[in-house]
């Protein structure tokens, strides 16, 4: 039995005459009436009455009806899945992000992404850069936005958005003389930094000779901003997480030292082709 035998004989049963079911199917009466027999010989049962009005379902013929229904709309709905998947249509793409790609994605090319294409899922995985890198490295994510410095061994990428460091900067610590600062600025306030920029920032005082006032340091970049916000010191952090999160109490000043600059990045293993939906994503940024 296969599904063209199944899709005969629902003809036939529907039509209710051999005649007008071959009609339908464009084919001549002979082949339909010799497809219809050796279904009933295969599975040993009278699917069909004939008589000179035409034919009739049998109980056994009925059961085979109501099935044929069903696989024959399972079949669709399955061709329509695969196809759809195949196609980058449909499926679910696990996603790592940082806390800091807040304000660059999602962007108006994913929500269109989403938005059209409602079969697509994404599961978020919300880690550290180093975290992310290492999922990517187990094929535990598919895909990850992570944030430079970091080594790119083994990785595809694709560039986001380069960005400076930027001040957040509570009332009562805003006696900076411009909208600029400068790093030898930072000595006479308490700091909080993100501590993914720790070693960077390190790096950097101690080139220029200073010895800032490091008041507290977090996982999250958010939460250095809300620090910032509560007056506990200024906070450095990338610009987008300050636009973002910042609020009434603070000032931004932008930090002009270029070896502070960073770059979001979306990477995926460089040794795997990427998938139809994985394309999709990628093309979306």
């Amino acid at each position: 039995m296969n599904f063209r035998q199944l899709e005969y004989f629902l003809a036939v049963a529907d039509a209710g005459q051999i005649t007008a079911a071959a009609r339908q199917l464009h084919m001549a009466q002979p082949p339909l009436s010799y497809q219809i027999k050796r279904l009933e010989s295969e599975l040993g049962v009278e699917l069909l009455r004939r008589s000179s009005n035409g034919v009739t379902v049998t109980p056994a013929g009925q059961l085979l009806r109501d099935y044929a229904h069903q696989l024959l709309d399972l079949r669709e709905r399955a061709d329509n899945q695969v196809r759809s998947l195949g196609q980058g249509l449909a499926g679910t793409l696990s996603v790592g992000v940082i806390s800091s790609s807040i304000g660059a994605t999602p962007n108006a090319k994913l929500r269109t992404l989403t938005r059209h294409y409602p079969k697509v899922q994404l599961r978020l995985v919300e880690d550290n850069t180093y975290g992310l890198l290492d999922r990517l490295a187990k094929h535990l994510i598919d895909v990850a936005i992570v944030r430079t410095p970091f080594s790119d061994s083994g990785l595809a990428s694709k560039k986001l958005v380069t960005e400076d460091m930027v001040a957040v900067v509570p009332q009562k610590y805003d006696h900076f003389a411009g909208a600029t600062i400068q790093v030898t600025d930072l000595a006479d306030v308490p700091l909080i930094i993100y501590r993914r920029f720790e070693q960077l920032f390190q790096i950097t005082f101690t080139a220029q000779e200073i010895q800032p006032f490091i008041a507290c340091t977090c996982d999250d970049a958010r939460t250095a901003v809300q620090w910032a916000d509560a007056r506990m010191g200024v906070a450095v952090v990338p610009q987008t997480v300050a636009e973002e999160i910042s609020g009434a109490n603070t000032a931004i000043r932008p930090i002009r030292y270029r070896p502070w600059r960073t770059t979001l990045k979306l990477v995926w293993p460089a040794d795997m082709t990427p998938s139809p939906l994985l394309q999709r994503f990628i093309d979306s940024y």
